[in-house]
Parts: structure tokens; sequence; C-alpha cells
């Protein structure tokens, strides 16, 4: 991902990353180790956050710590040269690292709004980083010790493909969230401004999904998709199969965003893969599997039960919406995401589907 973007797509000379070609300036020791001081309070605080939240104190995310400190070696000897690289080539150099180092001093910083911006982009990064990678870590590991070629029976096959996908998903997500760096264009332009769009994306992930789950639980272990097909077997094949391809696209729009895959953020706007045709095709495929999955309108359990399953799952799907409303509403600030939308509009996927079904205009006599 990294040598196409940089060997094809030449990332680093996009103006967005607003970095010249070549140093502009001399070193500055003094910035230098402003700019140092101010990264190195940002990784103090994030660890200060998971010493002091009882969250980060359970064995979930053992795997996360392990890593993070078997690198932190290689970080502290990277960064100087990675910052002054970066502070020569900046067009502004009084970056958010470079001002932090005045609230040590008891000074006041020049640009306040820098520093909320620069806090809320290391807050994303802080609470989803540790989580995709303990996922990532996890799905690894089961794969690992599985055996290396399925079962050729469509069940084993579904299950192998479904624990690969996921893991794809999260790995790129992994390798995403790690590589915020303006030297490639993935920083982070913005971060979502208001409280509400935090809430509802931050609902959908551990621990805020646990409480979410008390109150929105549409699933049912005896009426699984598998448990109720089983006995037919070829509407089996072809409903897994249908699965399959809402998964495979839901990894396909991650990987669409190659390194600017993020919540919450600001990093680029994408308009390849499954994004030429429809604005949120994860949050489409994803709801969808879960109808196929759970298949809350079979009255197995009767219909009462029916019923309610029906409305929980769509109280996720509104959740999900609510999110693509959020996310479309901080995005639309960016005049790239406006022209797309209404490219969107006019082209996409459900635009061509209405022109297809809509009679002819009548001619006016």
């Amino acid at each position: 991902m990294l040598a196409v973007d940089l060997l094809v797509h030449r990332v680093q000379l996009n103006p967005t990353t607003e970095l010249a070609r070549d140093a502009i300036r001399p070193v500055d020791p003094l910035r230098l180790v402003h700019k140092l001081v101010g990264f190195w309070m940002t990784i103090g605080c994030i660890a200060g956050l998971y010493a002091l939240l009882p969250e980060y104190g359970d064995a979930f995310y053992q795997p996360f710590k392990d890593a993070a400190l078997y690198l932190l070696p290689g970080l502290i000897v990277a960064s100087p040269f990675y910052i002054l690289h970066v502070d020569r080539r900046q067009r502004d150099p009084f970056d958010a690292y470079a001002q932090l180092p005045l609230l040590l001093a008891g000074n006041r910083p020049a640009n306040w709004s820098m520093l909320a911006a620069h806090a809320r982009g290391w807050l994303v990064k802080a609470f989803f980083l540790p989580l995709m990678f303990v996922y990532a870590n996890n799905d690894l590991g089961a794969l690992w010790s599985a055996p290396l070629f399925p079962q050729w029976d469509f069940r084993d096959v579904f299950a192998r493909l479904i624990d690969v996908f996921y893991l794809l998903d999260v790995l790129l997500a992994v390798i995403a969230y790690t590589l915020t760096l303006r030297v490639i264009d993935s920083h982070i332009r913005s971060t979502e401004p208001t409280i509400g769009g935090w809430a509802i994306c931050l609902i959908c992930y551990r621990p805020f999904v646990d409480a979410q789950g008390h109150y929105i639980q549409y699933e049912l272990d005896e009426l699984h998709w598998d448990k109720v097909l089983a006995p037919y077997p070829w509407l089996y094949v072809l409903w897994g199969s249908a699965i399959l391809l809402l998964v495979f696209i839901y990894v396909w729009s991650t990987a669409a965003f190659g390194l600017r895959f993020s919540n919450l953020t600001h990093r680029g706007i994408i308009t390849n893969g499954p994004y030429r045709w429809v604005k949120h095709p994860a949050y489409l495929s994803k709801n969808l599997c879960w109808w196929l999955i759970s298949v809350p309108f079979v009255a197995g359990a009767g219909w009462l039960t029916a019923v309610q399953s029906c409305l929980m799952l769509g109280a996720a799907n509104l959740v999900y919406y609510l999110r693509a409303r959020t996310e479309e509403r901080h995005l639309s600030a960016d005049p790239i995401y406006r022209d797309y939308q209404a490219f969107i509009a006019e082209h996409g996927l459900v635009a061509r589907v209405l022109k297809l079904v809509q009679p002819p205009a009548s001619r006016s006599f």
C-alpha cells in the first residue's frame, strides 16, 4: 500500500501535504526541541489516559501494550529525524507540536483551535488503534492455529473466508491508524467537531457497544441463518454466498481508503472502489449482512419475537444512518466532497436504477 502510494500515485508531492519538495529553511535546533517536547507530551498524555481508565487495564488490551513497548525504542530514535524532515519543508512550521511546550512555560499558545484539533485527532487514534490492533492480533492468532486448508465443504469454506475477510479489514485499519503521516499525505485534515458525532460513532465500539447490546438485541441463537437454512442445502449455499459477498464489499470499502481509513476524521476524499457507486458502501453492506445473518423476520420463536427483533435491528440500522449523516455533514466542509455528492446523486447506483425503472417523460403535444 505504501509503495503504491509513493511510487505510483506520488502522494508525497500532493499540495495537501503542505510540504515543499525540498527544504525551504535551515535547521532550527530550538524549534526542533520544542516539537520533540510537544510530540512526547502528546504521547505522555495518551499513556496517562491508558493508565487511568479502567477499560485499558483489562487483559484484552495486553497485546497492544506489549507491541507499543516493543516499538517504543524505535519511535524514540525515529521521531527527531521525522520531525526535522517535516519542519524544514512545512509551509508553516509553527504547528501544534511547536505550540504545546508553551503550556509548560505558562504562556498562551498562538492558536487554541489548532491545539483542539490536534487533541481530537490523537484521541481518535488513541481510541481506535488499540482496539483494531487487538482484533487483528486475535484474528490472526485464530487463523494461524486453524488447519492450513479447510475441508471442502461450504460450511467450512464460509467460516474460513469470513475469518480472512474480517482479519483483512482490521489489519488494514491498524495500518491506516498507525500511519497518520503528513509526508505520505495520510495525515488528519480535520476531526468530527461535535459531541453528537462522536457519540453516535463510539457507541458502535467496545466498551460502549456492550451497553447498547442490552437495549438493541436482535439476534437469537436458535434463529441464526445457518440453523434456519440447514435443511435446505441449495438455499443455504445461496444465502451464505450473499453474506460472503456483502462482507467482501465491506472489506473492499476499507481497502479503498488505503492508508487514509479512519473513523471521525477527514483524511482525504475517497471516490474509487465501491465509493464510485454509493457514498457509504461499508455501512450499507454491513447492515444488509446483519439482516441475512440474524434473519429476525423468521417467526420461529413467535411473531411477537420476530417483530421485536426486526425493530431492534432497525434501531441498529438507524445508528449507522445517523453515522453516515454526521460524516457527510463533517466532510461537506470540503468542496471536493460536495462535488462527489453531486456526482453520486447524478451517476451513483441508486440514480442509475431510478433512471431504468422510471418511465420516460410523456411527450407534450
